[in-house]
């Protein structure tokens, strides 16, 4: 009885120190990994629904936000550029047969293309992005490469990236006075020049709701109040 009392208190002094996953500890991690795969699908529906302008009137926040977020990101990715002084968006025509005489675009590059708009070939390096609000159509967006070959002779590719932008509204701050000077059209300077706005406000539009949106250009300039 003694050596088997002994072994016995040996046993449970060693004892099975593996351990599995609880079924509720189961039931919880699985109830994280679907949600967090939801929420990349309903990303992904969302943007993919704004090239192809399919996008639920009903869902015109999310909609909006989304095309907001997206050149919020193509802004803060732009090169600086060398004009009257450093800037981040410039103003510019675009190339091949969308030449015009009227009023320049909004522009900016970026040194890699995003990988949401579908190129049909590889994308290359140093494209020029430039934003246009056409009536009766919506928000336009042309991009193109400067390491193309023909980038002088073909049109720039275009994506309509909202059917529900109205208008753009450009707004210049005046650093003298302290105020904002609000325009429906790019304006002019004192040297007969295009200014360009230190932000833009985007105006989306359904048959039963409006929303607007400000967003700030990455302008170099003194005096701009950050907001």
């Amino acid at each position: 009885m003694g050596m088997g009392l002994f072994r016995f208190k040996m046993r449970k002094s060693h004892p099975d120190r593996s351990y599995g996953f609880t079924l509720l500890e189961v039931l919880l991690a699985l109830s994280l990994a679907a949600a967090i795969m939801t929420s990349v699908l309903l990303l992904t529906a969302g943007l993919s629904d704004i090239w192809r302008g399919t996008t639920p009137v009903r869902n015109l926040e999310v909609h909006s936000r989304q095309v907001v977020d997206f050149l919020k990101r193509g802004f803060a990715r732009a090169l600086p550029v060398q004009t009257t002084g450093t800037a981040y968006v410039f103003l510019d025509h675009t190339s091949g047969e969308f030449n015009r005489t009227g009023p320049p675009l909004l522009s900016w590059e970026v040194q890699a293309s995003d990988g949401i708009i579908a190129w049909g070939a590889q994308p290359l390096p140093y494209v020029l992005y430039q934003l246009e609000v056409i009536e009766d159509v919506g928000l336009a967006l042309y991009w193109q490469s400067r390491l193309e070959v023909d980038f002088e002779e073909i049109p720039p590719r275009q994506t309509l990236i909202s059917p529900f932008v109205t208008r753009m509204e450009y707004h210049y701050f005046d650093a003298e006075d302290e105020v904002w000077e609000l325009e429906d059209e790019l304006r002019y300077n004192t040297e007969r020049l295009y200014d360009i706005p230190n932000r833009i406000k985007l105006f989306f539009e359904s048959e039963d709701e409006a929303i607007s949106y400000m967003i700030n250009l990455p302008k170099t300039g003194e005096g701009v109040p950050l907001y």
